[in-house]
């Protein structure tokens, strides 16, 4: 039995890594669109051009992508969280639901509170085939085997184990909203070195780093809890969908 789990994750990690290695080279083209040409021009100089970003980065994206694969679905087996690789109408309208409000409340936001505080780049929205795959790929998939399958079931784990509730035979709700929190906190934390580089920094642009990635994870956390990590990629993806071909050129 441990044999076959052992290699059922192995090739569902796999998968997942062949994502992230394409992931990782269109998120790597589209940081070079978006940075500074003083940064642009630092990168060319340690790496010798900057196209040598992009098998970098997809090779890191793959490697990485495959570690939190594999270990991410050891720990969510140990606190009842699964991939829900299975089909669910109500659950795929749910995260489609749940996608389509996060990205009307990112978009409306930075419409009408932060766009005193953004660069033409984002305010003068353009239509960008490179932007929407790294959406779609490296959001929709990667992040949320990174920041779901991994840190949130990891987060549930050390909760649980260290909490009075240990003993008990299930994992209490609590404990599952503690690592969705945890989690959609360290996944709007882990967008803001990006946002820096690309926009600035100031206390407006970290707020609303913060503020508007951390509604993004927690519904997508409620979905890998409720229904499984597939309808959480689904809702996260549906984000980018839904902001870059409807909210975007609607606002902007």
């Amino acid at each position: 039995m441990k044999n076959h789990l052992h290699k059922k994750d192995l090739k569902i990690s796999l998968t997942f890594a062949l994502i992230g290695l394409f992931a990782g080279g269109a998120a790597a083209l589209y940081q070079l669109s978006m940075f500074p040409e003083s940064l642009r021009q630092q990168i060319a100089g340690q790496l010798g051009s900057l196209e040598a970003l992009i098998p970098i980065a997809a090779s890191q994206g793959a490697l990485l992508t495959f570690l939190a694969a594999f270990f991410g679905q050891k720990l969510a087996r140990k606190t009842w969280l699964d991939l829900g690789f299975r089909w669910d109408r109500k659950a795929f309208l749910l995260a489609l639901f749940i996608g389509a409000g996060v990205g009307l409340v990112i978009t409306g936001s930075d419409r009408f509170v932060f766009s005193a505080y953004l660069p033409e780049v984002l305010t003068n929205y353009q239509f960008s085939p490179i932007y929407l795959i790294t959406g779609l790929l490296y959001g929709g998939v990667i992040e949320e085997v990174l920041l779901r399958l991994f840190v949130m079931s990891l987060l549930v784990l050390i909760i649980w184990k260290l909490s009075p509730a240990r003993k008990d035979s299930s994992v209490p709700s609590w404990v599952y909203w503690s690592g969705i929190l945890l989690s959609a906190f360290l996944f709007a934390a882990g967008h803001l070195p990006f946002t820096a580089q690309s926009i600035g920094w100031s206390g407006p642009i970290i707020t609303r780093g913060l503020l508007l990635n951390s509604i993004g994870g927690i519904g997508f956390g409620y979905l890998y809890w409720k229904k499984g990590l597939v309808y959480a990629m689904i809702a996260h993806a549906a984000t980018h969908f839904f902001m870059q071909l409807l909210f975007m050129p609607l606002f902007f």
